[in-house]
């Protein structure tokens, strides 16, 4: 892998590298990176040497592997800093102060004060601000879950729940008040990304995770990476017409999506027989959709909506729609925290990538 640039570019490039590298390998030694990046040993030496002065890495004991002297090994400093990130969930804020490496250092619940879009970014405001006091380690990053689609530009969308942030820049508003890295993403995606981190089922590049409770959504990973959509409103399947065929009485509206209405009520009373069967006929044709439009490895089901059995049925019924050799693992997930860590992830993320590559040929 080639990259052209000058050499304060290039030098930016490869430390980058080196971080993430001892990030997401780390224990390891300076051979090793040698051998991951491709880059020459004594750049290598010198690179980590430096991260380590800075205090971003640290030693980590010595290498069992081998005859002769025992090559150091290398891990991220925890102490190097810290994220702090707040995810809405049925009407307030968990809020989450995690280190560099993302382990949880405390946590509390907020309340979000949403009469106007000025006093629910106060209490946002506030929920930092109360994060901040309860640790000396500087802060990276800053991240929001919400439930509601964010354009390219930092403006929000399509989110009933906190209605007054219809067209409001949070981004924007938190860069002015902060100088860390911001990232404002929706809840569901959020899920996604901590899904595919965190799932015991490893090694699938390409999954769907859906969620349906209190709202609905979907998040997708296509070859490693979360997809968006051009205005990042990629996955909200609670937006999608009439499955079958049925014209919506209305226009789009602040409350929500046509198909999001209509399963609403089945929702809220999915204990009864009847009702249950609505919510499987109509997820497992999301289902059957999602597999014909994108062919997921996995589709997992996460959220207040489901159970296990339910899913158990979804897999049945799902094999009528799809041919056998494309229908994917169909999952139940019942963490309810997913969110919350795929956000810890994307802030450490901010961190990691100061530098973004451009090769030859393509991005």
């Amino acid at each position: 892998m080639k990259f052209t640039g000058n050499p304060r570019t290039l030098k930016e490039v490869n430390s980058s590298t080196i971080e993430k590298y001892i990030f997401s390998h780390g224990p390891v030694t300076k051979p090793e990176l040698s051998k991951l990046t491709r880059l020459s040993l004594p750049t290598v030496n010198k690179i980590v040497d430096s991260l380590e002065v800075k205090g971003f890495v640290c030693p980590a004991g010595y290498s069992t592997c081998g005859a002769g002297r025992k090559a150091v090994l290398y891990q991220t400093n925890k102490n190097a800093g810290c994220v702090i990130v707040l995810y809405y969930s049925w009407g307030r804020y968990l809020c989450r102060l995690a280190d560099i490496v993302g382990n949880t250092l405390y946590e509390i619940s907020w309340g979000l004060d949403n009469k106007t879009a000025e006093s629910a970014a106060a209490a946002t405001f506030d929920a930092i601000d109360a994060m901040l006091v309860r640790t000396s380690l500087k802060l990276k990053a800053i991240g929001v879950g919400i439930p509601g689609a964010i354009m390219p530009d930092g403006k929000i969308f399509a989110i009933p729940k906190i209605s007054v942030w219809e067209g409001f820049n949070l981004r924007e508003a938190l860069a002015e008040r902060y100088s860390v890295p911001i990232n404002v993403e929706n809840d569901v995606k959020l899920a996604a990304v901590g899904c595919y981190r965190n799932f015991p089922e490893a090694g699938l590049d390409n999954i769907v995770y859906i969620y349906a409770g209190n709202g609905m959504g979907s998040g997708i990973i296509i070859n490693k990476k979360l997809y968006r959509g051009s205005t990042n409103f990629s996955g909200e399947f609670g937006f999608l017409a009439a499955l079958d065929g049925e014209r919506p009485a209305c226009d789009y509206t602040l409350d929500g999506g046509y198909l999001e209405k209509r399963l609403n009520p089945f929702i809220k009373h999915s204990e009864k027989a009847n009702d249950k069967d609505v919510l499987i006929n109509f997820f497992t044709a999301i289902a059957a959709n999602y597999i014909a439009v994108i062919n997921p490895a996995a589709i997992v089901f996460g959220g207040e909506a489901f159970s296990e059995s339910l899913i158990d049925e979804i897999r049945v019924r799902v094999a009528n729609y799809s041919p056998p050799r494309s229908i994917p693992r169909i999952m139940y997930d019942d963490n309810n925290n997913r969110g919350i860590e795929g956000l810890v992830l994307a802030c450490i993320g901010e961190v990691k990538t100061e530098v973004q590559i451009v090769q030859n040929g393509g991005v």
